[in-house]
């Protein structure tokens, strides 16, 4: 039970980890700008025209000198993605529809690069260097923004995200006739509001920068438009693409109604299966003259008093007494059968290496009284030979534990004191909720994802994990398992206060060692051997070897000792075969459609 309980860990850890991930937003937001390479550009003019339909015709006539540095030639990366609300993204509809050198036609390529249309300009059979021009026209549909007084073009001239300065940046926007309103010009980093020059003609305006724009900084330019004049229609907006777990849980109340619900209705049979297969019988009446069979679940309020008992309830040995409190058998049940097995004349314990280790010497004796499980135990410890050392046995022990554990759990199942055996009620429950954790994380993904409804599936995975850990629960004692309990409950109680009967001790001193596998059991080793303390018990003892002679408190302390170095060797591992507006607070350089930046290659 001590493996499948790490086990159920790991897994639910690993399961809880593989559920949730990161994933990339999709919006306009800088890229970090790259180290300087070393190259310039002398001069990025832009020419936008504001058709009476709100298209735009752009011309960037753009100027670099690659100085004695060996390119094939630039990139320009353009926004054509935002992020509009929590459910839709704005796109621009660009086209690119020439790229010269002013003269003739250069080669050049696009393609998307998730929010960015990207222009990779050159030849990769060609290298230039020195000074170059790059004139690239494209189109766009869908940037301008239509206000209550007043329809905008807010555009981001060059960008930010150009890994060297710019010399000089200029841009003029075409107007139709009686358009102009105003005009706002930024630039420097990304939400500077630093001004550059401003110029009006009759229906155009012209922007420039007033400095060198090192890398990281661009301009922007706004322009205001009289009302009615351009037609501009709604933005181009389309479902988001959701991103992990950034957009997956929309707030909404039917979405959280029905997370709710899952969750409590999942909590809620939890609770029932619990009630029906995890929680103890009990018989209908306590009378035992009228041999009432009759059971029913235990009903949670009710605590009987405990009595005391004087010996093990139905002459139990110490590791089913164990796992009958417990319901797991664990290193205590293997320490206490071991002793148990050595006061019963089946081996000696001799402390060894200055009681920092222990010797197991079997001994032949009535096999009639040794039960499957000792019988396991016996054989995983001894198997051919006739002693060893606890040192001995780490890495190979674990597996003698497995095969004891299952037959003493055999053993309560032939009794009837649980409805089923307790580790395959936990493993059975486990696995439940191993494969609704899974169901959960998947579902969370998936309905997050595609919907933005992953509460639900959070609900779904908290059902699960919920089930996962309170799987441990899950054995059910019979009305007569819970009866032995209720009475091996009474006889820890009288060995834990075993110091009221030191009178009946000194009369019956080998009780001390009749008794001593339960106090191993019960945790109790030390206030059993307290009892016995100046009473002679060295009378009972022809199975342990020590140092000083056989006293109850000697003993105690190296029974801890023992059960740790037993502790030890089952849990070693066996060893491995292998291994906005522009206008007011909200214009700023950086901001508006357009932007972007660029490269060399």
């Amino acid at each position: 039970m001590a493996i499948y309980g790490l086990l159920m860990k790991r897994m639910a850890a690993r399961l809880a980890v593989l559920g949730f991930g990161l994933s990339l937003a999709v919006t306009a937001s800088a890229t970090p700008v790259q180290a300087d390479e070393g190259w310039v550009i002398t001069s990025f003019a832009s020419s936008i025209d504001v058709h009476s339909d709100s298209s735009l015709s752009i011309v960037e006539d753009v100027h670099v000198d690659f100085g004695s540095l060996q390119k094939h030639g630039i990139f320009r990366y353009i926004p054509v993605r935002y992020s509009y609300d929590s459910r839709n993204d704005r796109y621009y509809d660009l086209t690119v529809v020439s790229v010269t050198d002013g003269a003739r036609h250069l080669p050049y390529t696009t393609y998307l690069d998730g929010a960015e249309q990207v222009v990779k300009i050159g030849d990769p059979n060609v290298l230039v260097s020195g000074a170059n021009r790059y004139v690239i026209t494209y189109t766009v549909v869908g940037a301008m923004n239509a206000f209550a007084d007043h329809d905008e073009l807010f555009w981001n001239v060059d960008g930010g995200q150009w890994p060297v300065p710019k010399q000089r940046v200029t841009a003029t926007m075409t107007l139709p006739p009686q358009a102009f309103q105003k005009a706002a010009c930024y630039q420097g980093p990304t939400g500077s509001r630093e001004s550059c020059n401003v110029t009006t003609n009759k229906n155009s305006v012209t922007f420039s920068s007033t400095r060198t724009l090192a890398s990281g900084e661009q301009m922007s330019a706004a322009t205001a438009l009289n009302k009615g004049v351009v037609n501009v229609p709604p933005p181009l907006l389309e479902p988001r693409a959701r991103s992990f777990p950034a957009d997956a849980f929309d707030i909404e109340p039917l979405i959280v109604g029905i997370g709710a619900l899952i969750l409590i209705a999942g909590l809620g049979l939890i609770a029932w299966l619990w009630w029906q297969h995890g929680r103890d019988r009990a018989y209908l009446t306590r009378n035992y003259a009228s041999r009432d069979t009759h059971e029913h679940t235990e009903p949670l309020l009710q605590h009987e008093p405990v009595v005391v008992e004087f010996d093990p309830p139905e002459k139990l040995r110490a590791a089913q007494i164990g796992l009958i409190l417990d319901e797991s058998a664990d290193t205590k049940d293997v320490t206490a059968t071991i002793v148990d097995l050595a006061v019963r004349g089946r081996m000696t314990i001799t402390e060894v290496d200055g009681a920092k280790d222990w010797l197991l010497q079997a001994k032949t004796g009535d096999g009639s009284s040794v039960l499957p499980y000792e019988q396991a135990l016996l054989d995983g410890l001894f198997g051919s030979r006739q002693q060893v050392k606890i040192s001995e046995l780490k890495g190979t022990f674990h597996t003698t534990l497995q095969k004891a554990e299952g037959r003493i759990l055999d053993d309560a199942i032939s009794r009837k004191f649980f409805t089923s055996r307790p580790d395959y009620a936990r493993g059975r429950w486990g696995c439940l909720g191993i494969v609704i954790l899974a169901a959960g994380g998947f579902a969370t993904y998936q309905l997050g994802i595609n919907f933005g409804w992953g509460l639900v599936g959070l609900a779904v995975l908290l059902v699960g994990a919920v089930l996962l850990v309170t799987s441990r629960h899950m054995p059910q004692r019979t009305a007569a398992g819970r009866d032995v309990m209720q009475r091996a409950v009474g006889f820890r109680l009288y060995m834990n206060t075993a110091e009221k009967y030191r009178q009946q001790f000194a009369e019956k001193a080998e009780i001390f060692t009749q008794l001593l596998p339960y106090a191993i059991v019960f945790g109790c080793v030390t206030r059993w051997a307290k009892a016995f303390e100046g009473i002679d018990t060295s009378a009972s003892n022809n199975w342990y070897v020590g140092r000083a002679p056989f006293q109850a408190a000697v003993l105690s302390s190296s029974l801890q000792s023992m059960n740790s170095s037993i502790s030890s060797a089952i849990s070693a591992s066996p060893p491995s075969s292998g291994s906005s507006s522009g206008f007011g607070g909200g214009g700023s350089s950086g901001g508006g459609g357009g932007g972007g930046g660029g490269g060399s290659w």
